[in-house]
């Protein structure tokens, strides 16, 4: 199974989008890997909270987990 890696950076003022993105990214099970680092398989979720971020201005990336080392 794929896991990918949603990155993201919000605006500290913009308290009740993280608030909403912290709790739809626990309510799909996420792992936290760090505060704005989150893992899952779920691509399409992940797609959806990151064009959530995007559109009220904050940056958001996603990313294949891939191991190296």
């Amino acid at each position: 199974m794929k896991n990918f890696i949603i990155s993201f950076d919000i605006p500290k003022e913009m308290i009740a989008l993280r608030v909403k993105v912290f709790r739809e990214l626990r309510r799909m099970n996420a792992k936290m890997i760090h505060e704005s680092l989150w893992e899952s398989p779920l691509l399409q979720n992940l797609t959806d909270i990151a064009l959530k971020i995007k559109q009220h201005g904050g940056r958001s990336r996603i990313l294949e987990e891939k191991f190296v080392f």
